[in-house]
C-alpha cells in the first residue's frame, strides 16, 4: 500500500443539516486540546460565519495566541477562556483553505476547524485533517451521517459521529472557552486521542488509525462496520413500515403540545397588565382587572383549545404552571399522553410528550434604551413615548391626554420624563437652584410619574384638562410640569409592589429593601448598594434567586456563597472567601456596577452575571440560554416587572414567548 501524505495537525468538525451548528462541540475539542499537557494551546478556526466575542477572564496563553495570529494580518482572533477563536477577517477574499493555512502557519499544536457543510469537501481534499467529527441529530440524519462516515473511513480518516450534543450548561461552558466537564469533556478527550499523535498509530506505515478495527481500538469504536451500519439502516426502514406511522403520530402530538404551550404563554403575556390592574377604580368594579385564578384559567383554556385543534383529545392533556406561586406566573408546562397508533389504529399503549413555554424579557439589541428603570426611585419596566421613558400606566394616560389635545387642535411634546438620580445630579450641577431643579434623590422625576410638557401654547389647556386624565400640576410656577396621581403613589411600596420597598436603599422608611430580606444581611446590602451605586432591591432579588440568602450555598458547577461566585470571578474581584456574606455582597455590588456600566441595561447586566459577559455580548440579548432567561425574568418580577393601575393598551411589558423544553 502506498504511503499516504502525513495528515495536517487539525481536527475537522462539521454537522448534518438537521443540526445546523456544531460550534459547542468544536469549542469543547479546542478546550480539551488547551488543557492537554502535550499541546497547551487551543486554537479554534471558525469558518461557519458564527460571531465570537472575547471574554473578560481569558487565559494569558489564549490572549497571546490571538495577538500572534492577528499580528500576521490573517484575520480576526479573540480570546475566550482557554482558547483562541480565529475567523476570516471581514471583507477579505480568503477561501476556507487559505484561512486555515494562514491561521496554522507556524502553529505546532493540534487545531480545530469548525466548518459548514458548504466547504467541508474542499477542506477534505485540500487540507487532509487528522480526524473528523460529525455532529448528527441521531434521528433524522442517522443514515446520512452513517454514509458520510463510511466514505471518510474508506479514505483512511478516523471518524467520530456524535448523535447527542452537550447539555445546556456544558455547551455554555464550552462556548465560553471553559472545561465543559462531564460526558462532553470525556468524549472530547477521546476525540483528541483519535486525532492526536497517539491516535495516528500505524498511519506512517501506510495503515491509518481508521483501519484498526479491533474491538478495543479508538477507530473501531468510531462507528459500526459498514456492513453492520447498512444492515441497521435496513432494519430501521423495515421497522418504520411495520409501525405504520407510529413515530409520525408522536411527532404530530409533540407539535400539538408545542403549539399549546406557546398559545398559553401568549395568553399569559397578553393578560399580564390586567393581572395588576386595580380591582376597583373610584369605588366601581374595574372590568379590566383579572385575579390570579382567572388569569391562569384563561391560559389553560388557550392551551386546551390549541391542542384540541391539533387532534389531541382534551383528556390526554395536563396543563400546569411551575411558577404558580410567584407574583406573576409566566411559565406554562403541557404534558400529553396520547395513545400509540400502529398501522393507523390506536392501541392500548400510550406515549408521552411535553413542552414548556415562558414569557421572558425580549432579546434587546445592545445599545437599545433601557427596558427597566434603575438608579432612582422606580425600578420597574419603562414605556417610551417620543423617546422619553416613563411608567407604563403613565404612558397609557399620556396617550389618552395626547389624543384629546389633538382633538382640540394642539400637540403635546414631552421634554422630560423619568430621570435617574445620576441624571438628576448632572442637571442639578448645571443649575443648582432647588426652586427650578430638585436635588438628586428628591425629584419626583425619579418615580417615572412626572412629565415636562410643551410647547408653551399647551400650558393653558393642560391647566384646564390634565386632571381628567389623572395628571395634576405639581408646582404653580412650573406650568409645564404635571404628575400622574391615579396610579400607585410615586416611589412607594403600595400597589406598585406587594413585596418590596423602593429600590435604591436611600430615602425609604423601610430602608430601601424588600420585606423578604433577612435581617442579618440588610445592613451589608444597604452599605454595598450605597458604596457602589447599585439598587439595593436589585442586589436583594439576585441573592434570593442565586442562593435563597444561604451564605454556605455551593452549586454543582462550583459556585460558592450567598452571591454564588465562581472561583475565577471571585479572584478577579479580590474575594478571598466567597462564604463570607459581607465580602461576597460587596463583590456582588462591584460586579453588578461594572456590568450595568458595560451594558447600560438591567436585563443585560443580570444575564451577564448569570451567563458571563461574553455570552451576552455574543448574542446581544438578555437570554443567551433558557436558564438565563428564566433567571432574568424572575429577578425582574421581584423588581416589579409589571406595574399596577391603568396599564392600558400599548403598555404590555417587553416580553417574548418562547419554548424552553
Amino acid at each position: 500500500m502506498a504511503e499516504r501524505p502525513d495528515p495536517s495537525p487539525l481536527l475537522l468538525v462539521s454537522s448534518t443539516p438537521a443540526v445546523g451548528d456544531a460550534a459547542a462541540e468544536a469549542a469543547a475539542l479546542a478546550v480539551a486540546i488547551a488543557l492537554d499537557s502535550r499541546y497547551g494551546q487551543g486554537l479554534l478556526i471558525e469558518l461557519s460565519g458564527r460571531a465570537w466575542r472575547p471574554t473578560v477572564l481569558a487565559a494569558v496563553g489564549a490572549r497571546s495566541l490571538a495577538g500572534a495570529i492577528d499580528a500576521g494580518g490573517v484575520g480576526a482572533s479573540v480570546a475566550r477562556g482557554h482558547i483562541c477563536v480565529h475567523a476570516t477577517a471581514p471583507g477579505t477574499s480568503q477561501g476556507p483553505l487559505e484561512a486555515v493555512r494562514a491561521a496554522t502557519a507556524g502553529f505546532g499544536a493540534l487545531a480545530v476547524v469548525h466548518s459548514p457543510a458548504s466547504c467541508f469537501q474542499e477542506l477534505l481534499e485540500g487540507h487532509r485533517p487528522r480526524a473528523v467529527l460529525i455532529r448528527s441529530s441521531g434521528r433524522i440524519d442517522a443514515a446520512l451521517a452513517g454514509a458520510l462516515a463510511i466514505e471518510l473511513r474508506e479514505r483512511g480518516l478516523p471518524v467520530k459521529v456524535w448523535a447527542r450534543g452537550p447539555g445546556l450548561i456544558q455547551a455554555r461552558r464550552a462556548l465560553a472557552g471553559l472545561d465543559p466537564g462531564g460526558e462532553t469533556a470525556r468524549r472530547a478527550r477521546r476525540m483528541i486521542e483519535l486525532g492526536g499523535d497517539r491516535g495516528r498509530g500505524a498511519s506512517r506505515a501506510g495503515v491509518s488509525a481508521a483501519d484498526e478495527t479491533g474491538p478495543n481500538s479508538e477507530a473501531g469504536q468510531a462507528l459500526p462496520a459498514a456492513g453492520g451500519l447498512i444492515l441497521a439502516v435496513a432494519l430501521l426502514i423495515v421497522a418504520l413500515v411495520a409501525i405504520g406511522g407510529g413515530a409520525t403520530a408522536k411527532g404530530r402530538a409533540q407539535r400539538a403540545v408545542d403549539l399549546a404551550a406557546l398559545s398559553a404563554g401568549r395568553s399569559l403575556r397578553a393578560d399580564l397588565p390586567r393581572l395588576f390592574e386595580p380591582a376597583r377604580i373610584g369605588g366601581r368594579v374595574n372590568p379590566r382587572h383579572l385575579d390570579r385564578e382567572a388569569y391562569l384559567r384563561r391560559a389553560t383554556a388557550a392551551a386546551r383549545q390549541a391542542i384540541e385543534r391539533n387532534g389531541v383529545p382534551r383528556g390526554a392533556v395536563a396543563v400546569s404552571f411551575p411558577d404558580r406561586g410567584s407574583l406573576a406566573p409566566l411559565t406554562v408546562r403541557i404534558v400529553a399522553r396520547p395513545r400509540v397508533e400502529v398501522a393507523g389504529a390506536a392501541t392500548g399503549a400510550r406515549t408521552r410528550v411535553r413542552a414548556t413555554a415562558v414569557a421572558e424579557p425580549a432579546a434587546a439589541a445592545l445599545g437599545d434604551p433601557p427596558a427597566t428603570g434603575s438608579g432612582g426611585g422606580y425600578s420597574g419596566p419603562l414605556a417610551y413615548r417620543q423617546g422619553r421613558p416613563m411608567r407604563p400606566d403613565v404612558a397609557a394616560a399620556f396617550d389618552r391626554m395626547a389624543r384629546a389635545a389633538v382633538a382640540a387642535g394642539l400637540s403635546l411634546t414631552i421634554n422630560s420624563a423619568f430621570r435617574s438620580d445620576a441624571e438628576q445630579a448632572r442637571l442639578f450641577a448645571a443649575n443648582p437652584d432647588p426652586r427650578w431643579v430638585a436635588p438628586p434623590g428628591r425629584s419626583l422625576h425619579r418615580c417615572g410619574t412626572e412629565l415636562d410638557l410643551g410647547p408653551p401654547s399647551v400650558h393653558a389647556w393642560l391647566a384646564a384638562n390634565a386632571g381628567r386624565f389623572g395628571f395634576e400640576q405639581r408646582y404653580h410656577w412650573e406650568p409645564w410640569h404635571v404628575g400622574y396621581v391615579r396610579g400607585p403613589t410615586p416611589c412607594s411600596g403600595g400597589p406598585q409592589s406587594a413585596r418590596r420597598s423602593p429600590g435604591d436603599g436611600r430615602g425609604s422608611a423601610a430602608g430601601g429593601l424588600p420585606d423578604y430580606v433577612p435581617g442579618f444581611i440588610r445592613a451589608p446590602l444597604l452599605a454595598a448598594a450605597s458604596r457602589h451605586g447599585v439598587s439595593a432591591a436589585l442586589l436583594a432579588a439576585q441573592l434570593l434567586a442565586e442562593s435563597n440568602f444561604n451564605p454556605a450555598a455551593v452549586s454543582s458547577a462550583g459556585a460558592r456563597g450567598i452571591a454564588q461566585f465562581m472561583p475565577a470571578t471571585a479572584a478577579a474581584y479580590g474575594l478571598d472567601d466567597p462564604l463570607d456574606p459581607v465580602a461576597s455582597i460587596d463583590a456582588q455590588a462591584r460586579l453588578m456596577a461594572d456590568l450595568l456600566a458595560q451594558f447600560d441595561s438591567t436585563a443585560l447586566a443580570l444575564a451577564a452575571y448569570n451567563a458571563g459577559p461574553g455570552a451576552v455580548t455574543a448574542c446581544g440579548c438578555a437570554a443567551p440560554f433558557p436558564e438565563t432567561g428564566a433567571y432574568v425574568a424572575r429577578i425582574l418580577a421581584l423588581l416589579d416587572g409589571v406595574v399596577a393601575g391603568g396599564a392600558g393598551a400599548g403598555a404590555t411589558p417587553p416580553l417574548e414567548v418562547r419554548l424552553v423544553r
